[in-house]
């Protein structure tokens, strides 16, 4: 949020944006290239295009999915460093 937004706009925003996620998955888009489109679309970071999606209504029933992905990937990673 710009400083000049006000955090009601922001969350107007955000409910669009609900919306437009909503329908990519509609289409068939997966997790990872919602994400490429709302980075491209919102012009923001990869880390911040990943919490939107991972943070939305149009995810949540995956939510608990990517986050055992996450810690298991995180996981396999830390015992190939040993």
């Amino acid at each position: 949020m710009s400083q000049t937004q006000s955090p009601a706009a922001s969350f107007a925003e955000q409910e669009e944006w609900d919306h437009v996620l909503a329908q990519l998955r509609a289409d068939g888009f997966s997790p990872i290239e919602s994400i490429k489109v709302t980075r491209a679309v919102l012009h923001v970071s990869l880390g911040e295009a990943k919490r939107i999606v991972h943070e939305s209504r149009a995810w949540s029933d995956a939510r608990d999915e990517f986050d055992t992905l996450h810690k298991s990937v995180l996981q396999t990673a830390t015992r190939l460093q040993r």
